[in-house]
């Protein structure tokens, strides 16, 4: 498994993360102030996580387009 793929799978857990934790908010099944707000905090760190993610592709695309020589083709 590369890197590549690494970060796909780590996408598709955090996307998947993000739809339960909505799907909670949105269905009434929060129990509380304090889950509400854990579920608040957790969507919080998975949308950091999934940015810097998005953030590191897009680095490892532009150093691969400039180890090719392809700068904006």
């Amino acid at each position: 498994m590369d890197g590549f793929q690494i970060v796909q799978f780590v996408q598709r857990t955090i996307n998947g993360r993000r739809t339960q934790i909505s799907e909670v908010l949105e269905g009434g099944g929060v129990s509380s102030m304090e889950h509400y707000r854990q579920l608040m905090g957790e969507l919080d760190a998975l949308n950091f996580v999934a940015q810097e993610l998005s953030g590191l592709l897009e680095k490892q695309e532009r150093m691969d387009d400039e180890a090719f020589g392809k700068h904006g083709e």
